[in-house]
């Protein structure tokens, strides 16, 4: 049996990021998270769903998902 080469999956503590150069890639990858949490949710639940993200006070990002079954 050939040992593993990763841990795989681990779970990180949350804390803030100090290195300004590392945020804005942090925050696109949180937010294409959040987005795909969010609409799991909507999808599973039946609910309307609507977030509104600002990054650095500059982009706006919006996600609305209305996922009515008649």
């Amino acid at each position: 049996m050939l040992p593993r080469k990763s841990k795989g999956l681990q779970k990180i503590q949350m804390e803030r990021v100090e290195k300004a150069s590392d945020l804005p890639v942090t925050f696109s990858k949180r937010r294409c998270g959040l987005f795909t949490t969010v609409s799991k949710l909507s999808i599973l639940c039946g609910v309307e769903i609507a977030i509104v993200l600002f990054s650095g006070g500059i982009k706006v990002f919006s996600f609305t998902l209305c996922s009515r079954v008649y």
